[in-house]
């Protein structure tokens, strides 16, 4: 009779034989695993996060390759992976030719790699003591604000500020000319060139040419550090080159299509954007005033106050529109986002919402950018800003002039985008390449710098072994540290990042509207936070401090009571309340014979009604005389009335008439005798007006 198989000894081999393979798994991919996990745990395992897509992008492109080298299907076509199986590299003979030709001026390219050498220097030293600092900014960064690792990807496609095809032709010309020169210089030491090539991480990445290794060892140090600098010297110069033809080639032959204000931002649900501004627009004129430039807007609407009716010509890609636009109040934009730059004239005077700058100012920023450290900033930054490449709303309002106005406008826009991110990427492939990092330039540079100054030590107890073992220390912590300080930037904000304090400034009123010359008391004692401070700003030029505090206004008006509380620390709160504060006016006096009086009164903004009181007695005993009385609105349109008064009679009527922002003018004149006036004012002030 047939045995039964041993089924629990065959579980147990199946069980060894998965361990093995899991261990053995472990053991390929532990790395790449661990990195993958990194980039799902700064995605919060989010399938819409950043990190999750780019892990997956990572494990699909790793796995893949690994597949395919494992069974053979590589090196058949010339191709390798190197850096951890994650990156593919294609070898090929191509272009040793050109190599050798421009390597027949040896003496140019020894200078070319001196002058390299300090400038990759001074690169290293800049750009590591910006991560440096940047490493400490961190702790003020909010958390929300950290840094997405697409950002960190000079790659077009994946980089979401790097146009596609601008960003592939400028990424190609970058790496070709890098590695180029490094062939060049290694030419240039008789260093044989074993293989030129591209490498690729889901999208060509680099390139490489490839010294003979041996031969490399062998070099002169100086030989192998003007090697090393010769790759990002050439970016960094290329960079400078295209900069000047962008600058003073392109953006200098631009020429304003139009005169106007150039609105540079919108601010969302105020006024402009709701009558549909937008950034990039050029205004012409404001309520029939023409505008050519910022100043002039800011002039024309300083005269208007909130709650104004005006209509905004303005220019949309080149295209006229029209904007009817009901005005907001600028004190309470000015509370509500700068407190810090708030005065108590901005209340009741008109706000558009938009930010306005003149188009010369744009184009002389790009033309000169070494003017000051805030033109460098933006020129360098114009991906962030969304002007790179430059988009249609831009482009219409300039008009190319002199030898580049020759160009078609299309063929012009294209060449000046290309010019851009020519110098943009190869400033950045050349700045990275600079950095104090094995396998970058920088590190190699670092550590045969380095070992030359261990060469200088006449220590006997220096040996040549030790001397190489120090400097594979120093390198790798280098290394490490420059690593370290990059992934900082992205994970140090969510770990250290700021939180907001929570600070409240709040009071309570005795009331929010009223007469002038009635009392209002404030109390901020229900404020949060732990302030020491209140300072108190009545919008009438008055300013007082405490806790509790009371005050009057003289004239009427929509007024912003504003509470700025500051804690122990200096971290301060602000918290406003309009007060609407109605106002009564009187004036009197006597008119002789063929004589005329006049009374003013001056409405603020948010007028809402102007009632008058006028009352007329006259004063020749027994004789009646003709008084006119006139009522005059400040848009000039008038009231007018006449009536008959003795000694013994008096008349008095009352005008309302809708407010009107300005003085309002009462004229009282007669051509017989003399009377006497008095004129009452009521002025209703609304908030809504």
């Amino acid at each position: 009779m047939a045995s039964l198989p041993d089924f629990r000894q065959l579980s147990d081999s199946v069980r060894t034989l998965d361990r093995a393979r899991v261990e053995s798994f472990l053991q390929a991919h532990w790395r790449l695993l661990t990195f993958l996990l990194v980039l799902l745990l700064l995605g919060g395992f989010s399938p819409s996060s950043g990190y999750t897509r780019f892990a997956l992008l990572v494990a699909v492109w790793v796995s893949g390759l690994r597949w395919a080298q494992n069974r053979g299907q590589l090196e058949p076509l010339g191709l390798d992976l190197i850096w951890g199986r994650s990156f593919l590299m294609w070898r090929t003979g191509r272009g040793k030719l050109f190599i050798e030709r421009m390597a027949q001026y040896p003496t140019v390219w020894r200078r070319f790699g001196d002058v390299g050498l300090v400038m990759v220097f001074g690169t290293m030293v800049t750009m590591l003591s910006l991560l440096v600092w940047q490493a400490f900014l961190v702790f003020d960064i909010p958390k929300s604000a950290a840094v997405s690792p697409k950002l960190m990807l000079g790659l077009p496609g994946l980089n979401p500020i790097i146009p596609l095809w601008y960003g592939i032709a400028a990424l190609a010309i970058a790496i070709v000319v890098h590695e180029f020169c490094h062939g060049i210089l290694a030419r240039v030491a008789n260093v044989r060139l074993k293989a030129l090539g591209l490498l690729f991480f889901a999208a060509p990445v680099g390139a490489f040419v490839e010294p003979d290794e041996e031969e490399m060892v062998a070099m002169r140090r100086i030989d192998r550090m003007r090697l090393y600098a010769a790759g990002p010297a050439s970016n960094i110069t290329l960079a400078f080159l295209f900069a000047l033809l962008f600058s003073w080639g392109m953006v200098a032959a631009l020429e304003p299509a139009h005169d106007g204000a150039l609105t540079a931002s919108v601010v969302a649900d105020y006024a402009g954007a709701e009558a549909g501004l937008e950034p990039w627009m050029l205004l012409t004129s404001v309520n029939g005033t023409d505008i050519e430039s910022a100043v002039d807007f800011g002039a024309e609407l300083n005269k208007t106050w909130a709650g104004q009716n005006v209509t905004v010509q303005a220019l949309d890609k080149g295209q006229p529109r029209s904007f009817d636009v009901t005005l907001d109040d600028k004190g309470s934009y000015y509370l509500q986002y700068y407190p810090d730059y708030y005065e108590s004239w901005m209340s009741g005077k008109g706000f558009l919402g938009v930010a306005v700058t003149d188009q010369s100012v744009v184009t002389e920023g790009l033309a000169h950018p070494a003017q000051d450290g805030w033109s460098l900033l933006r020129y360098i930054t114009l991906p962030f800003l969304k002007l790179q490449p430059f988009p249609e709303h831009f482009t219409a309002l300039f008009e190319p002039s002199g030898l580049p106005g020759l160009l078609p406008d299309g063929l012009f826009w294209m060449t000046a985008n290309l010019f851009y991110w020519i110098f943009w990427l190869n400033l950045m492939v050349g700045m990275t390449n600079a950095l104090p990092a094995v396998p970058l330039d920088g590190g190699f540079i670092f550590g045969d710098s380095v070992a030359a100054l261990l060469d200088r030590l006449k220590r006997p107890s220096l040996s040549a072994e030790r001397k190489e073992q120090i400097t594979d220390r120093l390198v790798s912590l280098l290394a490490i540290l420059v690593i370290s300080l990059v992934i900082w930037q992205m994970v140090g904000p969510r770990l250290v990042g700021t939180e907001v304090a929570f600070l409240q400034a709040r009071f309570d009123a005795s009331g929010d509207e009223g007469w002038n010359g009635d009392s209002f008391d404030f109390d901020a004692s229900l404020s949060v936070g732990g302030f020491v401070e209140w300072e108190w700003d009545f919008g009438d030029g008055a300013t007082t401090s405490g806790e509790q505090v009371s005050h009057a206004w003289d004239a009427g008006g929509a007024y912003y009571v504003v509470l700025t509380a500051k804690d122990a620390d200096g971290r301060q709160s602000r918290a406003y309340q309009p007060v609407v504060i109605d106002q009564r006016a009187q004036a009197s006096g006597d008119v002789d014979v063929l004589d005329s009086a006049t009374e003013t009164i001056a409405a603020r903004p948010y007028i809402g009604e102007v009632r008058t009181m006028i009352t007329v007695s006259g004063e020749t005993p027994l004789l009646s005389t003709d008084v006119t009385v006139t009522l005059t609105s400040p848009s000039g349109e008038t009231q007018q009335q006449t009536v008959t008064v003795s000694q013994q009679s008096t008349v008095e009527w009352l005008w309302t008439a809708d407010g009107e922002v300005g003085d309002w003018r009462v004229d009282l004149e007669s051509e017989d005798f003399e009377f006497s006036y008095e004129v009452a004012w009521e002025l209703d002030y609304r908030l809504a007006a």
